[in-house]
């Protein structure tokens, strides 16, 4: 089972699923948005890594989703605690 199937089982983390998901609603219905493209990090290659901060996860720690454009298609790359 991977580490995002276990956060979806685990009824103690049920904000933080929500907050996953809603955060890859918003990259895949709305990339070009202020909201997906708030913090960007850069590729070896030069191009844009964009950071998603999760709000409301009842976690300790902050969590993120990083992803990138590939042609037409998000690519998530990351989605834990902020590094």
């Amino acid at each position: 089972m991977t580490q995002l199937e276990k956060i979806e089982h685990d009824t103690t983390r049920e904000r933080l699923w929500e907050a996953i998901c809603d955060a890859i609603d918003l990259i895949c219905d709305y990339p070009e948005s202020g909201q997906a493209r708030r913090q960007a990090w850069r590729r070896r290659d030069g191009g844009p890594v964009w950071q998603v901060a999760l709000r409301n996860t009842g976690e300790d720690e902050d969590w993120v989703v990083l992803w990138f454009r590939n042609h037409d298609e998000a690519k998530i790359v990351y989605i834990g605690p902020a590094i």
